[in-house]
């Protein structure tokens, strides 16, 4: 295939993917498709245990046999958890040596998933194989820190110094121009700037609406306005707060026919570790709708497709600084949100979308801006779809190339 990266070699690196649940598979699909649309040759290294259907479809060798996200080094003594750190950064130097020497020279390796057990693997991964690998780009999606209420200061815990040290130690090569640290938020930029002093590149989300430019004229009164929250529940994105204000809601009633879609389809724990369960009374009524089965691309898009409103009442804590793709997603197909208001998604509508801010953790106040969208949604929807283009310009597929292949 012809391209502008025709001849060019990608070593795509995910020790998370394996199944369909959370973005890592919709966001690797995506990175795998724009690079072998421009004619580069893409290998992506994931789970051992990947779906082979996945594994089929973007050429995924199974590889890593446990990940940091497997629960395996979650230990209530500090010690064990350090040691699990230690061992899986050094599990990432073994599992990726053995494929480098096996399948490259490369490039090109791209690892879009960074942290604290990932970043000596990779410094040693640099240091011994540089020959075959062209250019290494490490991005780091997670929060370092974590912000205190009000406070725009994140509060590093003291293991960060082995990330503070990992990434310090490729400021040879970042100058070189053989090595780039990067992440997806100015927030998070900011954030790592703190810690380690250098600010990595922001590069823009590779995966934006399934149907970009489709038409999406407003729904009538009596037709049902479709409230969704995609992307699996999790606590710290306000699942909570969320099953409370549309319990609020319905209890009160709404001026329009609403339909509420929650994507559920993986145990969830509270604060304190224990499990939390959908509520029952939702559960029964036939106004809500919980997905509970893994989605593949095309279930995923149908339904981004159905909404009319995404809900993300995601708390400030966890997503000051971190992006939402789903939120990226909203943007860019023209659907406005409900969010949580001093965090990157109250950027991301301030700059290209549109929606209602509710303050972090505040049940009430997000029951008010469901009630408020759902009296004022044609302006809102009319705002969004109005901004939609420049929101795909933020998040074109040639920016993001050209920031991974140090083009632009």
């Amino acid at each position: 295939m012809s391209g502008k990266l025709s001849g060019k070699r990608l070593l795509l690196v995910e020790e998370v993917l394996k199944d369909p649940i959370g973005h890592w598979y919709e966001y690797i699909k995506a990175v795998t498709e724009l690079n072998r649309s421009e004619g580069a040759e893409v290998m992506t290294v994931a789970h051992a245990r990947i779906d082979p259907a996945i594994a089929t479809e973007i050429a995924a060798i199974p590889a890593f046999p446990r990940s940091s996200w497997d629960g395996d080094y979650y230990h209530p003594r500090k010690w064990r958890r350090y040691l699990g750190a230690l061992w899986h950064n050094w599990l990432v130097y073994r599992t990726m040596a053995r494929i480098v020497d096996a399948h490259g020279p490369f490039d090109c390796l791209f690892a879009p998933t960074v942290g604290i057990h990932q970043i000596w693997g990779w410094r040693l991964l640099f240091a011994r194989k540089r020959a075959r690998i062209g250019r290494i780009v490490l991005l780091f999606r997670m929060n370092a820190g974590t912000y205190q209420p009000g406070s725009m200061v994140p509060a590093f815990p003291r293991i960060a110094v082995v990330l503070k040290a990992g990434m310090r130690s490729f400021a040879g090569a970042i100058a070189k121009g053989q090595a780039t640290l990067a992440t997806d938020s100015t927030r998070l930029a900011r954030e790592y700037e703190l810690l380690c002093g250098i600010a990595p590149e922001v590069y823009p989300s590779p995966r934006i609406a399934p149907f970009p430019n489709e038409e999406r004229p407003a729904k009538g009164p009596d037709e049902n306005l479709v409230f969704s929250c995609l992307g699996p529940a999790r606590f710290e994105k306000g699942i909570d707060l969320l099953q409370g204000a549309i319990k609020a809601c319905l209890a009160k009633g709404l001026k329009r026919p609403v339909r509420f879609v929650i994507q559920w389809n993986h145990p969830i724990a509270d604060a304190a570790g224990a499990p939390y369960l959908p509520d029952p009374a939702l559960v029964a009524d036939p106004r809500v709708d919980f997905i509970t089965e893994a989605l593949d691309t095309a279930a995923y898009d149908a339904a981004i497709a159905a909404t009319d409103c995404m809900v993300l009442p995601y708390r400030r804590n966890a997503y000051y600084a971190r992006i939402s793709g789903v939120a990226v997603e909203a943007a860019t197909a023209g659907i406005p949100m409900l969010y949580t208001t001093d965090t990157w998604m109250a950027d991301l509508v301030e700059q290209v979308g549109a929606g209602i801010g509710a303050e972090d953790g505040d049940m009430a106040a997000l029951a008010s801006a469901i009630t408020a969208m759902v009296e004022n949604y044609d302006a809102y929807h009319a705002k969004a779809m109005d901004r939609r283009s420049a929101a795909q310009d933020a998040h074109s597929g040639g920016a993001f190339l050209d920031k991974l292949w140090g083009q632009g």
